[in-house]
């Protein structure tokens, strides 16, 4: 059995900004742009130190043309610093704000088109996670923190720079003194920062899938009395984010041994700059420049480490929303055929040595070979878990076969572009969902795209005015799927699958649970969209067994004629 790729709570979080590089495409003028722009910006904040050493020689030595000259130099860069920062900053956050847009669709559309399989083999509060939480918190780290960072990185070379062409000797001397224990501070938290940061995320998802999954069972959870149950499994998860989060904590502290660090190299700077000064050996301007450069160095590298934190955190968010992306983009078929003009409209189905299990040693089903002519009727029955809903998804191609193939009019369903397989084959599941909405809004949810006139006539078609009509607005209520009945969702379904005007309809289980009002008014539905399409209904009443043509019983895949005494030994108590 081909299981799915299964995504990881800790993923690989080496070069994941290189893997990142794909997504910067349409993007690399803004970045730029954005570069040239930030490195002219730390050019003029970095003059500006400088200047202001120059004004204090001219003031110093009595030289008022040059004074005025330097004073209006200075004026002049720190305007032009101030204006460059905030164009820096603006493009860096609006290119990153377009580049996380990109990129949550690019994840968005991976996850919408991932087989039923993968979708099926992870929480669903996971996979929400990933695609709102790591976006939001990869979007704050873009407009807070990363313009800083950037910032604070040029600022700083360029200062070392400028520091270099007054005294090398002395900014050797500042480097050797600061850079070592600084760096082994900084490394000794970047060791530390990524498995935390990577707990955190891990635990923060598992709190956020215990809450997405229980609000939606929420009433079978009061019914069965397994509320406390619940409570003590979510507790657990949250223990396990508190003990993360008190692990990040004692981790960021780490950092504080840099302000010790710090206060040291100025002390020892002013003392050595003073001493030079009395020999003659630096100006006093010169002396000011690097007093005022070494803190701005300081104050720099001190946030530059301070945001290696939020940059971790980010690489963490990072690799879990690309792993989400390989994990998805993997799935799926190559759609070798995409256009309609190359398969005809209507065609047979054909299964050939179909082998299907959910769980690596276990088939729900085996060997199966059948196949399903153009236009015909066919039945599927048989006990809970024999396989019906099963075989109804690997027809529709929502699961692709461990074994053997599934093909439409010669076509193996798997090769088929997505959207090409959808307009021939609908599956209409037992549980509707709806969105929230108006109905004529929902019906409009297929393949086909229809406007309202297509909507209005398809309710026409199929008799589904008389309902309509009962709605306070008609096709214009708002409806949602707490709004409507278990009957009514299903008559929604049938009509989306007339709008899309499929070859093969397959109907999982469309009347279970519905009252035998619904249930006929289903089933008239039913006949009206039936024409000269394959219907595949899996079916679990006499009545609606009766309609068909052919039975397959699951799951030996006994194939049979329907007569009326057949549909007789699935009637239940309640029918008879």
């Amino acid at each position: 059995m081909a299981d799915p790729d299964r995504l990881a709570d800790l993923p690989d979080q080496r070069a994941v900004f290189r893997r990142a590089v794909p997504f910067l495409a349409g993007h690399r003028a803004a970045l730029a742009l954005t570069v040239v722009l930030n490195l002219a910006g730390a050019g003029a904040a970095v003059g500006v130190t400088a200047s202001i050493g120059q004004v204090i020689d001219a003031a110093g030595g009595g030289d008022r043309p040059a004074l005025i000259r330097r004073a209006l130099l200075l004026l002049l860069l720190v305007v032009g610093s101030g204006v460059l920062a905030w164009l820096s900053r603006y493009w860096l956050v609006r290119t990153g704000e377009h580049l996380l847009a990109a990129l949550r669709e690019r994840a968005t559309a991976a996850v919408g088109a991932a087989p039923l399989r993968f979708l099926e083999a992870h929480p669903s509060g996971e996979l929400l996670r990933r695609l709102t939480g790591e976006i939001n918190g990869l979007a704050s780290f873009a407009a807070g923190t990363l313009p800083d960072l950037v910032t604070a990185a040029t600022v700083l070379l360029l200062t070392v720079v400028m520091l270099a062409l007054y005294s090398w000797p002395l900014t050797v001397l500042l480097l050797l003194a600061f850079l070592p224990p600084a760096l082994l501070t900084v490394r000794a938290f970047h060791h530390r920062a990524g498995p935390v940061y990577a707990e955190v995320a891990a635990a923060e998802a598992a709190v956020a899938a215990g809450f997405a999954e229980s609000l939606p069972a929420q009433e079978q959870l009061r019914t069965s009395g397994s509320v406390p149950r619940w409570l003590e499994r979510f507790a657990r998860a949250n223990e396990r984010l508190l003990e993360a989060q008190s692990a990040e904590v004692r981790t960021e502290l780490r950092l504080n041994r840099l302000a010790l660090i710090q206060a040291g190299c100025v002390a020892g700077l002013l003392v050595l700059s003073a001493v030079l000064v009395g020999r003659g050996a630096l100006s006093v301007g010169a002396a000011v420049v690097f007093v005022l450069a070494t803190r701005d160095v300081f104050h720099r590298f001190e946030d530059l480490a301070g945001a290696i934190g939020d940059a971790r955190e980010a690489q963490v968010r990072l690799a879990r929303l690309l792993d989400l992306v390989r994990a998805t983009g993997q799935q799926g078929p190559t759609g070798s055929v995409r256009t309609a003009g190359a398969m005809p409209a209507r065609g047979e189905l054909r299964l050939s040595g179909v082998g299907f299990g959910h769980r690596h040693d276990t088939r729900v089903i085996n060997e199966l070979t059948l196949t399903v002519p153009a236009g015909e009727r066919l039945v599927v029955a048989g006990g809970t878990g024999s396989g019906k809903s099963t075989l109804g998804k690997l027809l529709a191609g929502l699961y692709v076969p461990d074994a053997g193939s599934v093909r439409f009019a010669g076509h193996d369903i798997a090769l088929l572009d997505p959207a090409l397989l959808r307009s021939r084959i609908v599956l209409v599941p037992q549980e509707v969902h709806l969105v929230d909405g108006t109905l004529a809004e929902n019906l409009a949810m297929s393949a086909s795209r229809p406007d309202r006139a297509a909507v209005e006539r398809t309710v026409e078609l199929l008799g589904l005015t008389e309902w309509v009509d009962t709605l306070p607005y008609g096709l214009d209520t708002e409806v949602g799927t707490r709004t409507l009945s278990a009957g009514e969702r299903q008559l929604v379904a049938v009509a989306r699958a007339a709008l899309t005007d499929p070859a093969v309809l397959i109907l999982d289980e469309a009347t279970a649970g519905v009252d035998r009002m619904t249930a006929a008014r289903i089933e008239e539905a039913l006949a009206a969209l039936a024409a000269d399409r394959t219907l595949i209904v899996i079916a679990h009443r006499a009545d609606t067994i009766a309609r068909g043509r052919r039975l397959l019983t699951m799951p030996d895949g006994r194939l049979t004629d329907i007569v009326r005494e057949a549909a007789e030994q699935f009637r239940s108590p309640d029918e008879r």
